[in-house]
């Protein structure tokens, strides 16, 4: 061993200056955009705002047929999400798993049929005209309201175990969002059934031929193309199967954690550079349709209350098993993520002019969640 050489440190002793603490920007929330996206100086209100300025309703940058030539860009995006949502559930440690996915499922449930009841009831009696069925569209925003993305928790081993019944509370809401979507577009439930079932295939087999292809190439520039060659595939067989693009980017993702190899950690590395511009341009242009109504209005405003109601409800039901206290963790999972927002735009995609006013309430709702949870504290003690 060279006496010239300096050997780096492993690990910290007791001589060690203590560790920074984290900067904290009180005046930005720290929010992510979605599952697996990291933290960002700008919310996602920031991107619906800008959405909003530049659409139809604002300054006409981003006029009605310039949104119509941005639905394959959306499709790619929808497509990357639901590849991010595959890999981020798999990553959750098999002592923790049964209680994430348990608490997950059943508080994407509860706020789905607390927010979907309460505004079916609403539209009932109010006799509300809509362009489709007032159960429909109740399910539909029942289900992208329940979307939610715990942020800055802390790092305590609650704040862990409430961070992953968020990161898997997804998984339910891309199946039944994938569900609604296939029946709305479909005229009869077999065919609804076997679309999903023809998506599912195709999502596995995307994924299996995108893990024969990362596995054998020879350099990253190969190995870009066939990623980007891969996702662009998902994209365009959800929106020609008339279902959904998260639905075959989870089915790949999945494919690629379980087979033999590195597949999946390609595919991330490779589109993690794609992932703020895409998620940034899906808030964008949903924030651009928004078209405001009255209906669009009443609806937000409904909608952002029966979901705060549900969140509440769920905190309730879940707490026990997670063993943290309801208020808490009502708090923690306020904010709405990006979720909700994509599987409104993807009904947009695919059920054409009349779905539009999904795609406005949602984002009224996001926006209002969020802004809501600007307000409330975000950090998770082991005592609380």
């Amino acid at each position: 061993m060279s006496p010239e050489r300096i050997w780096p440190e492993v690990g910290r002793d007791a001589l060690d200056p203590p560790p920074p603490a984290p900067v904290r920007r009180r005046w930005l929330p720290r929010r992510r955009l979605a599952l697996g996206v990291g933290d960002t100086l700008a919310p996602s209100l920031t991107f619906i705002v800008i959405g909003v300025l530049l659409g139809p309703s604002g300054s006409h940058v981003l006029s009605r047929p310039v949104l119509d030539r941005a639905e394959p860009l959306v499709s790619v995006a929808l497509a990357v999400l639901g590849v991010f949502v595959g890999v981020g559930t798999t990553t959750i440690p098999r002592t923790a798993a049964r209680d994430a996915y348990l608490s997950g499922a059943v508080g994407s449930m509860v706020t789905t049929v607390v927010a979907a009841g309460g505004l079916w009831l609403l539209l009932e009696a109010w006799a509300v005209p809509l362009p489709i069925p007032a159960a429909a569209c109740a399910v539909f925003l029942g289900i992208a309201a329940s979307a939610s993305a715990v942020t800055d928790a802390g790092r305590t081993e609650l704040a862990r175990r409430v961070t992953r019944m968020a990161d898997v509370d997804d998984v339910p809401l891309i199946v039944m969002g994938s569900i609604a979507v296939a029946w709305l577009a479909g005229d009869a439930a077999p065919s609804a059934a076997l679309r999903l079932l023809v998506t599912v295939i195709a999502g596995a087999g995307i994924g299996l031929a995108g893990w024969l292809l990362f596995e054998r190439a020879t350099g990253t520039p190969e190995r870009g193309v066939f990623v980007t060659g891969t996702v662009l595939l998902m994209a365009g067989t959800g929106m020609y199967l008339g279902t959904s693009p998260l639905l075959t980017g989870f089915v790949a993702a999945l494919v690629w954690v379980r087979a033999p190899g590195v597949a999946d950690r390609i595919g991330v590395n490779d589109l993690r550079v794609l992932q703020h511009p895409l998620l940034a341009l899906l808030l964008i242009v949903a924030g651009a349709s928004i078209e405001w109504t009255l209906l669009v209005l009443w609806a937000a405003v409904a909608t952002v209350l029966l979901r705060l109601v549900g969140k509440i409800l769920a905190s309730i039901v879940v707490a026990p098993i997670l063993r943290v206290q309801p208020g808490p963790l009502a708090t923690a999972l306020l904010p709405p993520g990006v979720l909700g927002i994509a599987l409104a735009l993807n009904a947009s995609h695919v059920l054409g002019g009349d779905s539009r006013v999904l795609v406005g309430v949602a984002t009224a709702v996001a926006a209002a969640s969020e802004a809501l949870a600007m307000f409330l504290p975000g950090g998770l003690e082991d005592g609380a």
